[in-house]
């Protein structure tokens, strides 16, 4: 049955993260940085209520890497505008859970563009409340994400996007089941230390975790990594070819993403990285093992112009789409410039990769190969609950492998009360183990458990107390230098 449902009341708690080694993605190092829980009320036609919750790390200097803004200026804006979603969703009628997001969307995108925010900025505040309401509505029908997606229980119409699609092509690009074990992706960022000579004596965590990517590599047998480039070709070359050596080293295959994290702006100058990467022999093995290339175009030009024919043959490799994707139809239009693959982030909308997997699978069936598809990457989703619901949604889409970082530059649940902790254990013991003084993911053979994520609502067990974390209305960002001096 169907659910027809209106919100009627929420509010934000945050809580502040710091990690345990830097981590640099693109222009910034991040040591610290906001985790914000959405909590809804929502009311059904009939009268019922029920609460939902969704979270997200507040990630500075991505949705938004204009120069003149302030890391503090980007979680204002991450704030504000789920605030005016927030306003918008209950000012609504009620209506399936789908339909609200195809109704509400336009007009969150359009106040959040009016106060000099971007789509991408517009698309994270429209998905928390899409999420949050997606959560209750599991728990008001007893039903995980996985079957309210396959009994039509949030009311998906595909169509209704795109009008070439149909509810059949939806649920035929999904697993009957979903996923029980998904693997690992390991990120290696920028200033990552690669081997233990990359580490002072003096400057070492010794913290209980792996530092480095040889330390992760043989202690989570690993066998998927994401590696990030600077756009510095030089230094590019010099230090993927330090991974490729570790990794000959590695007792068994490793499969690779390339992240070009808008680092360049043009094609030609990133193909020009691939010819260097092609031509330099100690990366053959390296090169043969990269599986897609995500984003290497700033996303004000990544969608300005056709993939030329010489460039995708010296690239060789599928590319994806992840900050371009600031819009319901990006990954529609950019298949049509040449790209093969979108990238999921419940960040961006969980409605929104349901219709790109559709959209994948009907693309594949006229071209008769598996052509087009969607990565599962990373915003940072750091337990309990963004983590928890970004893979119960990569479970249901069927991805086999998903980026992580949260476990690598953040130590466990720290940022978390000891009872959510507990809490959390208890509830999914096959994705948590109890480890060095506290709770952390448990990997084991280079990837995670994930069956208990089938449970009524968005994979979160118990729900969050929103009585331990910070009231967004007395959070600022300064508690995070505060905190971390």
């Amino acid at each position: 049955m169907t659910l027809r449902l209106k919100v009627v009341d929420s509010r934000v708690g945050i809580h502040n993260a710091f990690t345990r080694m830097p981590f640099r993605f693109g222009v910034v190092t991040m040591t610290a940085a906001p985790v914000a829980t959405l909590e809804v009320t929502v009311e059904t036609t009939d009268g019922r209520r029920e609460r939902g919750y969704a979270g997200d790390f507040l990630a500075y200097k991505w949705f938004d890497k204009r120069p003149e803004k302030t890391a503090a200026d980007n979680v204002h804006d991450l704030l504000s505008a789920m605030r005016e979603a927030r306003a918008i969703y209950q000012q609504a009628e009620a209506d399936t859970p789908f339909a609200l997001w195809r109704s509400l969307h336009p007009e969150i995108e359009r106040v959040v563009l009016e106060t000099g925010f971007n789509r991408l900025g517009a698309s994270f505040a429209s998905s928390m409340v899409e999420r949050a309401i997606i959560d209750a509505a599991g728990r008001l029908s007893g039903q995980s994400f996985h079957r309210m997606v396959h009994d039509d229980t949030l009311g998906i119409r595909p169509q209704e996007v795109l009008p070439e699609l149909s509810s059949d092509d939806m649920l035929a690009a999904l697993p009957e089941t979903p996923l029980e074990r998904v693997a690992l992706r390991h990120t290696v960022g920028l200033v990552d230390p690669l081997s233990a000579a990359d580490v002072e004596p003096d400057a070492r965590i010794d913290d209980g975790f792996p530092e480095t990517l040889e330390a992760y590599l043989h202690e989570d047998k690993l066998r998927y990594l994401k590696v990030k480039v600077s756009g510095e070709a030089d230094k590019d070359i010099d230090r993927l070819t330090r991974i490729a050596e570790i990794l000959r080293q590695h007792d068994r295959p490793v499969s690779i993403s390339l992240d070009g994290n808008e680092q360049y702006r043009s094609i030609d100058g990133f193909a020009e990285l691939m010819e260097h990467i092609r031509a330099t022999p100690a990366l053959a093995d390296f090169y043969k093992a990269i599986l897609f290339i995500e984003q290497p175009l700033t996303r004000d030009v990544a969608m300005d112009e056709v993939i030329g024919p010489e460039a995708a043959a010296t690239i060789g490799r599928p590319l994806i789409i992840d900050e371009a994707d600031g819009w319901t139809t990006a990954f529609h239009e950019a298949t049509r410039l040449g790209y093969h693959g979108v990238s999921h982030k419940n960040c961006k909308g969980v409605f929104r990769s349901l219709v790109n997997s559709a959209l994948a699978h009907r693309l594949n069936s006229q071209a008769g190969e598996q052509r087009y598809f969607l990565s599962a990457e990373d915003l940072t989703t750091l337990p309990v609950v963004p983590l928890q619901a970004d893979l119960a949604v990569v479970a249901t889409l069927g991805i086999p492998h998903v980026e992580r970082n949260g476990h690598h530059y953040f130590r466990g649940l720290d940022h978390l009360p000891g009872e959510t902790q507990e809490a959390a254990l208890a509830a999914h013991p096959d994705l948590y183990e109890r480890r060095a003084g506290g709770v952390s993911l448990r990997i084991s053979e280079g990837g995670l458990q994930v069956s208990s994520l089938q449970l009524p609502g968005l994979g979160v067990g118990t729900p969050p107390s929103l009585e331990t974390a910070i009231p967004e209305e007395t959070w600022s960002f300064d508690m995070l230098a505060r905190e971390d001096s």
